[in-house]
């Protein structure tokens, strides 16, 4: 690598994002720090389909794309992929991941770019990459006019269940990395054959994931606190989930779903093991501004049901680092140049995925 003006980035957020923005600066030269409010545990996510398209002139697209898939073309469990980039980041001696930092406040001057934690612990760069999630703490910095994302109206419950415990007849003839589509007055369920437990891929080895799309619990999430004023706060966790609306979804779902897909959810729901995510959007008027910019869902957040999400996250990390070798001593520039590639894409994107959420959750 020839020699450069900056060299040691700062990155708020460690989900997939933050991870694949991370290990593309490392196996550039650079020295990073990757900041995660959350702890080490993996997430129990739904599921993930990479895009099949065709690979760009791009080797850290290569790299990544073959990391994140593994180099199978299947629907995978976010945890899969979220493991196989930890495992990745473990092995990058340039790469220090720090969980349990709750970043409060991010800012820049002339010559660096700093985070600042709960502790009030300061975390300083040459420059720093926002991947913290729809609730970004870096979007507020660099868009104090428009600094959350918008409630699209309705949640979706998503999980995993193994394949074993289900019925054979019911999951035997359903093909890996095939979603299923359902609709009722309940919502919309999509349902996935994922790899399983250490990549099993034959029947009674896999994963089954699962998304519900919900729109009749606007109020009860406002009574949660999940809502605020209209503004997601936060996603509900087992325990959180009242026994009461757990009840409530289990019949509903004994209900409305055929008899394979609600056993499915019988066992999340007993399980306790689904996520209950409010479904956000946010299209971007920036995406940079001097040394800092943001990427993937602190950029652009957009309904689930598009599936870009994960690859659009994979897109903003590729264009950063073409842009940085368009611009190797200036990190303004290339984080400039950044936002020129990516802002007019990203903001189609998130209107495309806002046709669903009208046409669902505002109904």
């Amino acid at each position: 690598m020839s020699q450069q003006q900056f060299e040691h980035a700062i990155i708020v957020g460690g989900s997939l994002g933050g991870l694949m923005m991370g290990l593309a600066l490392s196996r550039s030269g650079y020295t990073v720090t990757i900041l995660e409010r959350a702890d080490s545990s993996l997430r129990n996510g739904a599921f993930i389909r990479l895009h099949t398209k065709p690979y760009r002139n791009s080797e850290i697209e290569r790299e990544l794309r073959h990391l994140a898939s593994n180099g199978n073309n299947h629907v995978e469990a976010w945890s899969a992929i979220q493991e196989r980039l930890r495992n990745a980041v473990a092995k990058e001696p340039g790469i220090t991941l720090q969980h349990h930092t709750r970043i409060v406040s991010v800012g820049q001057n002339e010559s660096s770019a700093w985070a600042i934690s709960e502790e009030e612990r300061t975390f300083k760069g040459d420059f720093l990459i926002g991947a913290d999630g729809y609730r970004s703490i870096v979007r507020r910095y660099l868009s104090p006019d428009k600094p959350f994302a918008d409630y699209a109206g309705y949640l979706v419950w998503v999980g995993k269940v193994d394949e074993k415990l289900l019925p054979k007849k019911d999951w035997k003839n359903r093909q890996l990395s095939s979603a299923y589509f359902n609709n009722s007055a309940a919502g919309t369920l999509t349902t996935a054959v994922m790899p399983g437990i250490e990549g099993g891929t034959h029947p009674g080895q896999r994963w089954i994931g699962f998304c519900w799309f919900d729109h009749s619990h606007n109020q009860l999430l406002s009574e949660l606190g999940v809502l605020k004023d209209g503004v997601a706060q936060h996603s509900l966790y087992g325990e959180a989930i009242p026994d009461s609306l757990l009840e409530e979804l289990s019949q509903t779902s004994r209900a409305n779903w055929s008899q394979e897909d609600d056993a499915i959810l019988q066992i999340a729901i007993k399980e306790r093991s689904l996520i209950g995510a409010p479904v956000n959007e946010y299209i971007p008027n920036l995406l940079s501004n001097g040394r800092i910019a943001m990427i993937g869902d602190a950029a652009h957040t957009m309904s689930p049901m598009t599936g870009a999400g994960f690859n659009d996250s994979l897109d903003d990390t590729v264009a950063i680092m073409e842009s940085i070798k368009q611009y190797p001593n200036s990190i303004i520039n290339a984080l400039s140049e950044y936002q020129t590639r990516r802002l007019d894409v990203v903001r189609q994107d998130v209107l495309a995925g806002q046709g669903f959420n009208r046409s669902f959750g505002r109904l």
